[in-house]
């Protein structure tokens, strides 16, 4: 089967025909299939199938950026380096002289704009306001790393409690406790707060009567690492989300796009990593990992 006929494959009534196109197509396909596969998956009703086609378009974006990639001259550590001091430096830069004066001038508004409750200024305002409260999150990720003794599932437990305030979700603890560990609690907090926030509005955003919202969360250590690992019942990651660990970037209608970016900094300062990917039953895996040791 050559490239062209898996295409006209893939749009087939025949499901067997599909799959073995997907397979062909794993070989064979380009990046300027992109858009064709797009159309493809949006009027396809097989959940199997649109997977598949999703993998295709995530393998080809992926070819593309490795391809684009210039050969890496500087360290890895000293790269990482260098952008946490960037962040550092910019972030308190636009907090000095921005963030500080913008209570005042919300302050100065609200006393002399008429019906300023119900404005559209109060919305750009409160817009505005959480962009700077992501900026000052943002910088704290990339604060030296100030470890402590404490306790892994006391700290997961505390941040559940906090983000399934008032939601109807099941939610299931799997490690051993109490596992202590030597590492900077408010870094690691950042880190996975909004992996555990993200899991929950996954979840729910799919329950209906018949399907309760679930998020299983576990959690562990090896000779080499720490990890813990956030799983949900939710739709999985959406076909755009390559770039969903660069700061601004979102899949999400309102949001700002700082929190996985806050997520991949805090971790990267404790020397650890963070990987985002679909479970191979259904939902996804928010899963962290580091090897933070003083």
């Amino acid at each position: 089967m050559t490239r062209e006929e898996a295409l006209i494959a893939l749009t087939s009534e025949n499901s067997h025909e599909k799959f073995k196109a997907i397979r062909e197509l794993e070989r064979l396909a380009l990046e300027t299939d992109i858009q064709d596969l797009l159309r493809i998956k949006a009027s396809e009703s097989d959940t199997y199938l649109i997977r598949g086609i999703e993998r295709l378009i995530r393998n080809l974006h992926s070819n593309n950026s490795i391809e684009d990639t210039e050969p890496d001259i500087i360290p890895h550590e000293v790269r990482k380096k260098l952008r946490a001091e960037a962040i550092e430096w910019v972030a308190g830069l636009l907090l000095h002289e921005i963030g500080s004066k913008l209570g005042l001038l919300a302050s100065a508004i609200s006393n002399e704009l008429p019906n300023y409750a119900v404005s559209r200024t109060r919305t750009r305002i409160e817009h505005l306001q959480d962009t700077f409260d992501g900026i000052e999150e943002l910088k704290k990720a990339t604060s030296v790393p100030q470890p402590i003794d404490m306790d892994l599932p006391t700290l997961i437990k505390d941040i559940v409690e906090l983000e399934r305030t008032d939601k109807d979700i099941d939610v299931s603890f799997v490690g051993r406790t109490p596992l202590v560990i030597f590492c900077d609690r408010g870094l690691l907090r950042l880190a996975l707060c909004n992996g555990i926030k993200n899991a929950i509005e996954a979840a729910i955003s799919l329950s209906n009567e018949d399907r309760r919202a679930s998020v299983i969360i576990s959690w562990g250590q090896t000779d080499r690492d720490t990890w813990i690992s956030v799983i949900d019942n939710g739709p999985g990651l959406p076909i755009n989300s390559a770039h969903s660990f660069t700061l601004g970037e979102t899949s999400k209608s309102g949001h700002l796009g700082f929190g996985l970016g806050i997520v991949s900094q805090a971790i990267e300062t404790l020397h650890g990593k963070v990987e985002l990917r679909n479970s191979e039953s259904e939902g996804a895996v928010f899963e962290l990992r580091w090897s933070f040791k003083s």
